[in-house]
């Protein structure tokens, strides 16, 4: 009988497979992913693909069908767009609200997550940099207060962040995206309003078009319209 350990490894296994074919653009959207075929091709049982389809349904990128099977949930060019102009505008509430409730221990606290991302950026440690991000963010939002636009942004950047993720470190980008963060955190201990919102658009942009060039290869490859 496999151990509590065994089994959550096998999930991560065949999570990050998963992971890596879907935002690699080898799954294609809409594709079905039976659970037996999974579990065949990785040589595991269902139960660990199953937990692993689950989490990466709560990520948005497979989704459930009408009779509960899983297909892939892949982003399109117009949902970049879309998700993009959402957390331009969400991005700079939450960063000029945390600015004005901006603690010493908020400041420090963002500050430790932009030296993490640098780190993680130079050891090209895409994991680690990922959690830097998130951790970020959750501060920024915790400081910001607002619940709801809170759980907005985080459901928006978690449908698209694999794609950006993967697209940054094939490019050589975590530290220029550490910068960016690094730029945003400088406005925000400053209390500089008016260069919060260039400094949220200037790295959602490059956000936006490393997915659209992403995107576009893809369909060049796989020889979509």
């Amino acid at each position: 009988m496999a151990t509590g350990t065994e089994t959550g490894s096998r999930v991560d296994d065949a999570y990050e497979w998963l992971l890596a074919e879907i935002t690699g653009f080898r799954l294609r959207s809409g594709s079905p992913l039976s659970e037996n075929r999974l579990a065949n091709q990785l040589g595991i049982s269902r139960t660990p693909v199953r937990e692993a389809l689950q989490r990466l349904e709560k990520e948005g990128l497979v989704k459930r069908t009408d009779n509960a099977r899983f297909t892939v949930s892949q982003l399109t060019a117009t949902e970049v767009n879309d998700a993009c102009d959402l957390l331009e505008v969400l991005d700079t509430y939450i960063a000029r609200k945390a600015s004005s409730t901006l603690t010493d221990e908020g400041a420090a606290a963002l500050k430790g997550y932009v030296d993490d991302m640098y780190r993680a950026a130079a050891n090209d440690d895409r994991a680690s940099w990922a959690l830097a991000d998130q951790l970020f963010h959750r501060k920024a939002n915790a400081l910001a207060g607002n619940v709801l636009v809170a759980e907005t942004v985080r459901e928006t950047r978690r449908r698209i962040q694999r794609f950006w993720l993967r697209a940054a470190s094939l490019q050589s980008r975590l530290l220029s995206c550490a910068e960016e963060y690094d730029e945003l955190y400088q406005a925000i201990v400053a209390h500089d309003y008016a260069a919060i919102e260039p400094a949220v658009k200037k790295h959602i942009g490059h956000m936006r078009e490393r997915m659209l060039e992403m995107i576009a290869a893809a369909a060049i490859l796989l020889g979509d319209d």
